[in-house]
């Protein structure tokens, strides 16, 4: 799928680090191609999340680790990233669907590292919220790696368009099918 002549799109957090984490070389190759063009466009609600996530594993590493995460913390934060604020539009929008979709249609995250908590999770949706929203007023296609999240967001707007006057449906990408 090419996304190139959609013009930019916004990267949820977990569809960035996803592309950050990818050593397929097909994944690369669209990777620069797309950024030859467009700008990787983020929520102000990713740096957050991304940083935050930073901060949890600088807390947990051992000493002689430390130093490596806050660079790798340090570099993330300086790499050239468009970042779209949470406006009074993006937050009127992620009321309308907080409201609508009280509670995470997916359940608690569970590793060999962690379990999530039930507040941990009800953070996360309501930054796939804000994302969402975010992709939403500014009329981009939102890439993710978490589709049963983003779909219950895109049915909800779909079902209920009256909510949302102004904005277009939600166009949701999977960052599994961009080098395919």
């Amino acid at each position: 799928m090419s996304l190139l002549a959609l013009g930019p799109c916004l990267f949820d957090t977990s569809a960035q680090s996803w592309l950050q984490r990818s050593t397929d070389a097909a994944v690369g190759t669209w990777l620069a191609g797309y950024l030859e063009r467009h700008p990787l466009c983020l929520s102000a609600i990713t740096v957050m999340e991304r940083v935050h996530g930073y901060a949890l594993v600088l807390q947990q590493a051992a000493p002689e680790q430390r130093s490596q995460i806050a660079m790798k913390r340090e570099v993330y934060l300086a790499s050239p990233h468009q970042v779209l604020p949470v406006d009074t539009s993006v937050a009127l929008c992620a009321a309308e669907l907080a409201a609508m979709l009280p509670w995470p249609p997916s359940p608690l995250k569970r590793s060999h590292r962690l379990a999530e908590s039930r507040q941990d999770r009800m953070f996360r949706w309501r930054c796939d919220i804000l994302i969402a929203a975010t992709a939403l007023v500014a009329g981009m296609p939102l890439v993710h790696h978490n589709p049963r999240d983003f779909e219950t967001i895109r049915m909800a707007i779909e079902t209920s368009p009256e909510r949302f006057p102004t904005l277009g449906p939600l166009n949701l990408v999977s960052v599994l099918r961009l080098a395919a």
